[in-house]
């Protein structure tokens, strides 16, 4: 794709193109079998403003909206999950499992935003993840749910094992479209096929060779040597870290550590064709939770619902995605029925026949799309888009820092060496709009948790609760909460944990790293403010703690005077829900500036006699 659109928009622009295809065919990792089956790249992902869908209208291509993520393919709302009894989850347990997830997510997107914060040394996110699950101590059922959830999100959707990706970095930076994934009736194919019409693409020609030494760039093929004045090289990441095609000279240190660096991770497909289909037929995503989750896929697609055809697709990705490559037909065959009878039931026929794909095994993919790995960071894709001198270029999906391992991520990095290499800015603009993937799914948890909170407190608790923060002043005199609608306010009620205190117990301790925000519920505390202020006892409605989070701040000393009741809510969930409310966010900005002017009046213009400090720390 975007060896294509690069290709098309500079023979557009007036540019004599060569396009060099190691294939047989024209699409790389696109692949849309005789059956209509995509076997490569599947869905419009983020559908409204996506240039893959304005591209498909343009050309007239037709496609239709089946909603969710990349990750909860169809949307885990409308998924149907089938458990370890092998029947259809209520919706009462089906939300369990997830919030289940939500909690660990919860924990290592805070684990992960402290390493950044911090400057700590990477770790993989398995190893972050086995840290928090032994902490939490699940039953097997519970943590066999947590691991289905996590195997959607990173086995089926980033394509490769935790034990892989970076903790700090695995989705930092990705950005998102609009939600929802689109699927196109006649599959990929047909797009590719569309924009390589009328370009002079030499199919069959194995690159093994680019020199960029003296005069012409010389790119040597296994059909022969061509010259060019400039060259585009769009191969996967997984062929660029296999060294097959050899650089003269080699490329710098920079791109050659940042290929190293990277991931490149394997989704692998099992499909299966039928007559017929003897499933539900308006049914799209068949959630499979039966068996062992990381031996057996999360989830099974229906082309009936989608293409009109009677085929049920399972997605296999990373180490169990390569595995499957090793697999004799009658193996895949045994595994597939497995899994067809669990859900359908034994009288489920055998199908006609079956595809399968393989594409870490295959010389011109070695994988399916680019993750980030341990010690890596989508810098590291930015350092791969980097042209070397003026004559060697570089695309695909692993070169486009803002989304990798789309179509849409392929195409933009086309149109962009495209207009690079011909020096017309108005080809490209990089994204001026998308959401970051990683705080869409924290505001996801963070409505979920508080939906689910308000379904553990009672009508009487959570009006209290509201009242608390309606009161809420910090210790500068600024009411944080009063100018909240009343529905956001009940929101940020709902998330607060309830802990009882003992008079003289240390809530917290001077220097400590902030972590959260506290309300005084019932009962006072003293705050020593470390030589700002005197001492002061506060009761009901004080706010303590960080609450402005623009600060990497410390605590002041905060003792309880007698048995006294805080509410409390964690820093990264308080983040996560400003920034599902913007407007809130904006509020709060405004009381920190109220903050600021109150605490320079107080204080005056002489400079304090005391060891420099952040001032947000006297809250």
């Amino acid at each position: 794709m975007a060896g294509l659109a690069a290709a098309r928009a500079l023979r557009e622009l007036g540019h004599e193109v060569v396009v060099l295809e190691a294939r047989d065919r024209v699409g790389g990792r696109i692949r849309t079998d005789e059956h209509g089956v995509d076997l490569g790249a599947h869905w419009i992902h983020g559908t409204d403003g996506n240039p893959i869908t304005e591209l498909v209208e343009d050309l007239g291509i037709p496609y239709s909206y089946v909603g969710g993520d990349s990750a909860y393919t169809g949307g885990f709302d409308s998924l149907d999950l089938f458990g370890a009894d092998h029947r259809l989850a209520n919706h009462r347990h089906k939300s369990r499992t997830l919030h289940l997830a939500d909690d660990v997510l919860h924990e290592l997107e805070q684990r992960a935003a402290i390493a950044r914060k911090e400057q700590h040394p990477d770790i993989s996110l398995g190893e972050a993840l086995r840290r928090i699950l032994a902490e939490r101590r699940l039953s097997a059922e519970d943590e066999q749910a947590v691991r289905y959830h996590l195997n959607v999100l990173l086995r089926e959707d980033v394509a490769e094992d935790p034990d892989k990706l970076s903790l700090k970095f695995w989705e930092d930076g990705y950005l998102v479209y609009g939600y929802g994934d689109s699927v196109l009736h006649q599959g990929y194919q047909a797009v590719v096929e569309a924009i390589a019409e009328g370009l002079d693409v030499r199919l069959g020609h194995v690159v093994t060779g680019i020199d960029t030494t003296a005069g012409p760039v010389r790119v040597t093929t296994d059909r022969g040597d061509f010259e060019a004045d400039k060259v585009l090289v769009t191969v996967p990441l997984g062929v660029l870290k296999a060294e097959v095609v050899r650089f003269e000279p080699p490329l710098p240190e920079a791109k050659r550590s940042a290929i190293a660096r990277l991931g490149f991770g394997t989704l692998n497909k099992i499909a299966l064709h039928y007559r017929e289909p003897f499933w539900p037929r308006d049914q799209y995503v068949f959630g499979y939770l039966c068996r062992d989750t990381d031996r057996y896929p999360t989830v099974v697609i229906s082309m009936w619902k989608s293409h009109g055809k009677p085929v049920l697709v399972l997605l296999l990705g990373a180490s169990l995605g390569r595995e499957a490559e090793t697999w004799s037909d009658e193996d895949v065959a045994a595994y597939a029925g497995t899994i067809v009878e669990d859900l359908f039931g034994a009288e489920a026929p055998a199908p006609e026949r079956i595809s399968r794909t393989a594409w870490s095994s295959d010389p011109f993919a070695r994988g399916s799309y680019t993750c980030i790995g341990v010690d890596s960071s989508s810098k590291d894709i930015g350092t791969l888009a980097e042209p070397v001198g003026d004559r060697l270029f570089f695309a695909g999906e692993g070169t486009n820092p803002y989304h990798w391992g789309c179509v849409h991520s392929a195409y933009e990095s086309g149109l962009r060496e495209a207009a690079r290499i011909s020096g017309n800015a108005t080809l490209y603009t990089p994204p001026s709009a998308g959401t970051s993937r990683r705080q869409s799914r924290n505001t996801d948890r963070v409505l979920r948790f508080a939906r689910l909170r308000m379904t553990h407190i009672d009508e009487r608790e959570l009006a209290e609760r509201v009242a608390c923060l309606r009161e809420g002043v910090d210790p500068h005199g600024v009411r944080l909460f009063a100018s909240l609608a009343d529905s956001e306010r009940e929101t940020l009620a709902s998330m607060f944990d309830e802990i009882p205190f003992t008079a003289g117990d240390v809530i917290c301790r001077e220097d400590d790293a902030a972590h959260g925000v506290f309300i005084v519920a019932g009962g006072e505390v003293e705050v020593d403010f470390g030589g700002f202020y005197e001492r002061a006892v506060l009761g009901r409605g004080a706010v303590l703690g960080h609450y402005d989070l623009f600060f990497n701040a410390r605590t002041t000393s905060v003792t309880a005077v007698s048995d006294a009741v805080l509410y409390y809510l964690d820093h990264y969930r308080y983040q996560s829900f400003l920034h599902a409310f913007p407007d809130v966010l904006m509020l709060m900005m405004s009381d920190l500036v109220t903050r600021w002017e109150q605490l320079e009046s107080t204080l005056g213009s002489t400079p304090l006699s005391v060891p420099r400090r952040e001032t947000g720390a006297a809250t």
